[in-house]
């Protein structure tokens, strides 16, 4: 009887040191998974440099969210840029500290002067929404939203007629966020070119401005078209090599 109670209590503390060391592994692999999470979605960091964004933020087109500042204007080639306070997903003081800004560049839109105060009377002071798109050397792509008109600054920007639409960039051609943020864009312009708004208006020489834009729509059709067929040429050509 004696032998039976010392063997059960040392399987009682055997399997009590089993039970304890396999929560220990539970609490270290859920440690483990969200420092991962949290490395990932970076909650805690405010981004003030193109550079310090992931780059699975951009593949993933995550969108950020901050003050506008100010709105610095083109210089040389370089255009107008928003710089945002980015507010990270989990806010705390010693991050707000920071006095740097985060140069935002709305994509695909030229902005004009009367645009640029747009800018700074509307959307300067306000929190935006701004999707990642690309990194420039100076400035980050995107999508930027806000609670304007058509929720949408580069598309409130061009349907007023402050703004033209840029060629298409061909890095995000394939990209479906983007095309379709592109045809908003698009169709936001030939509103405004009917309504004669803005640039488009007759007494700012819309007239010459509608036939010059309509000479480089033709243009910039043919030049992708025959980009298209290029493409269309080179792969078949690799089909035939690898036959």
């Amino acid at each position: 009887m004696d032998d039976e109670r010392h063997w059960f209590e040392k399987f009682s503390v055997c399997m009590e040191r089993n039970i304890r060391g396999v929560q220990y592994g539970i609490y270290s692999v859920a440690i483990v998974g969200l420092a991962v999470a949290l490395r990932s979605v970076r909650p805690l960091k405010k981004f003030t440099s193109p550079r310090e964004i992931p780059t699975s933020f951009l593949e993933k087109h995550v969108t950020l969210s901050g003050k506008v500042v100010c709105v610095e204007t083109s210089v040389g080639s370089s255009p107008l840029r928003l710089l945002v306070d980015h507010h990270p997903v989990v806010a705390w003081q010693l991050r707000q500290s920071s006095t740097k800004c985060l140069p935002v560049h709305i994509s695909s839109v030229d902005i004009l002067n009367n645009g640029s105060s747009w800018l700074q009377h509307v959307v300067v002071g306000t929190n935006i929404r701004f999707t990642l798109l690309k990194v420039n050397p100076e400035s980050v792509s995107c999508i930027v939203g806000a609670n304007t008109k058509c929720g949408n600054v580069g598309v409130d920007l061009v349907s007023l007629g402050f703004a033209s639409v840029s060629a298409l960039d061909f890095q995000l051609e394939k990209d479906p966020e983007y095309m379709k943020y592109y045809k908003r864009l698009l169709a936001a312009e030939n509103q405004a070119e009917k309504g004669g708004l803005g640039m488009w208006a007759d007494g700012n020489g819309g007239w010459a401005a509608r036939q010059w834009r309509r000479l480089w729509d033709r243009l910039s059709f043919a030049s992708l078209w025959s980009k298209i067929k290029h493409r269309a040429v080179e792969r078949q050509m690799e089909k035939v090599v690898k036959v």
